[in-house]
């Protein structure tokens, strides 16, 4: 048949097309996904950021995103999460929809003074993966819960189509809080 190279290099017209015709993906309009309590942008590093203010609580929300099976369930392309302790951190066995097949990767989730930060530790579907929660209490009551990532998987397609389609995914993401939050 094709060596590896050979076919990843054949599969890039599939893999772009199949962005491109999805359902809300690339091709889509970019601010399709923004509502008014919910905001995404794409910064200059690569780094896809979403944002929103709750009336919940910073304590109600961190009990909505505690472990990591939890938080990676509200993501409409998680397939599996399954995490074990590892000190005050978790390994998550993660598997998420690829383009033609799933990915799979194994990160660490580690509390911070302020969320949570999650780490690739070992993928072949990944050059770079991590992703990180922050949740705030905002002076007039509620939280400004900020999502940022960097998600860039090993597959010959245009690093702007993947961060096209990784904004949309995390507006479906915070809504998807939203609805666990019960504010929907």
């Amino acid at each position: 048949m094709f060596s590896a190279p050979l076919a990843r290099w054949l599969l890039v017209p599939l893999a772009a097309a199949c962005l491109v015709v999805a359902p809300g993906a690339a091709g889509a309009d970019e601010g399709e996904d923004d509502s008014p309590r919910i905001s995404t942008r794409i910064t200059a590093k690569g780094e896809v950021i979403a944002e929103m203010k709750v009336a919940a609580t910073p304590a109600a929300v961190r009990a909505q995103l505690a472990g990591a099976e939890k938080a990676h369930n509200l993501a409409p392309t998680t397939i599996s999460s399954k995490a074990t302790a590892d000190g005050k951190c978790e390994k998550v066995a993660l598997q998420t929809r690829g383009f033609i097949s799933p990915f799979v990767l194994e990160t660490r989730r580690c509390p911070t003074a302020t969320g949570w930060k999650e780490t690739l530790i070992a993928s072949d579907n990944f050059v770079e993966y991590w992703n990180e929660w922050t949740v705030k209490e905002l002076p007039e009551g509620g939280s400004l819960i900020v999502f940022k990532t960097r998600t860039l998987p090993n597959v010959a397609v245009p690093e702007s189509l993947i961060l096209s389609q990784t904004r949309r995914v995390l507006g479906k993401l915070m809504r998807n809080l939203l609805g666990a939050l019960g504010e929907s």
